[in-house]
């Protein structure tokens, strides 16, 4: 009756298998997505909540390499409430500090108030590399008023 106690150890190891795919962190919650091998990028400051006052320092962190769009490395755009259409070119290092002053174009038309800060990873040919974060601002300058012409991205 050897079978029987087959069938118990494959289901004994299957069972232990599969517990360890739904993996959890420490408080009990699963992983956002994309926190795997792929690319990552995130802000290292402003912090969620801060007040900032125009100009303001941004400091991000990538998994990748950051550069010009002419070198074929990436580089990040960052923009607010989601409209990646205003969007200022970060094309380099990790950890660098990076003035956005009134006049960037992510900055532009922007109200004093409450503002999501978004950051995305992106190709060198502007395209989205699949890694993005946020966080939750009060603007407390806004941006230039000026609306007219050359939208400024430099692209």
């Amino acid at each position: 009756m050897p079978k029987p106690r087959l069938l118990f150890v494959s289901a004994a190891v299957l069972a232990l298998g599969l517990a360890g795919c739904g993996s959890t962190d420490e408080a009990g919650t699963t992983p956002e997505a994309g926190t795997g091998d792929g690319p990552s990028v995130r802000i290292l400051q402003p912090a969620e909540g801060d007040a900032l006052s125009v100009p303001f320092t941004l400091v991000v962190d990538s998994s990748e390499a950051l550069g010009t769009t002419e070198s074929g490395n990436h580089h990040v755009h960052i923009y607010f409430d989601g409209d990646d259409s205003a969007y200022e070119v970060i094309e380099s290092g990790n950890g660098e500090e990076h003035e956005i002053g009134a006049d960037s174009p992510a900055m532009k038309g922007l109200e004093p108030g409450e503002h999501v800060l978004n950051i995305s990873l992106r190709n060198a040919d502007h395209s989205a590399a699949g890694a993005e974060a946020e966080i939750t601002v009060n603007v407390e300058g806004g941006g230039s008023d000026d609306t007219g012409g050359d939208p400024g991205n430099g692209y």
